[in-house]
């Protein structure tokens, strides 16, 4: 079946709105918002990282991040140090408690998203990351204003 550019897009955009609901349906399934998944993924990443570091990496809004750092470092799965050279500057760093828990739930993110990748060739993994890399280029580029509306 020969498909037009539409139904191309149209149907990149479905499979990518269904493999971000396959994380919100685990999310929900261990009860935590998406948000807080995703956010606490990026942290046992990047051990040191800031909150402007995560608003860049999620494209989530400083307030979103914020109330969700707050909320973990409540449940003392964090701490906060400050930056000597800026002390309203905090790195975020997992205590014992936090990465007790991401031990719990984010291997099984980790386990999946190499079981996945394994079913495909070499040829089609490399096809696939090459792919999304080119069209997030052009769509980053298509997307960019070119005058002021």
């Amino acid at each position: 079946m020969k498909y037009g550019m539409k139904d191309q897009v149209r149907q990149f955009c479905d499979a990518w709105q269904e493999l971000n609901m396959i994380y919100e349906d685990y999310a929900r399934s261990i009860g935590v918002p998406y948000t807080s998944l995703y956010i606490l993924s990026l942290i046992t990443k990047i051990d040191g990282c800031t909150q402007k570091t995560i608003c860049e990496k999620t494209f989530l809004p400083r307030q979103t991040v914020n109330t969700i750092i707050t909320g973990f470092y409540k449940k003392r799965w964090i701490i906060l140090q400050e930056l000597p050279e800026d002390r309203r500057t905090k790195t975020i760093h997992l205590t014992e408690d936090g990465k007790e828990y991401a031990r719990k739930i984010i291997p099984q993110i980790q386990k999946a998203e190499l079981e996945a990748m394994e079913k495909l060739t070499e040829e089609q993994r490399k096809a696939l990351l090459e792919g999304i890399r080119i069209y997030r280029d052009a769509f980053r580029a298509a997307m960019l204003p070119t005058e002021k509306m």
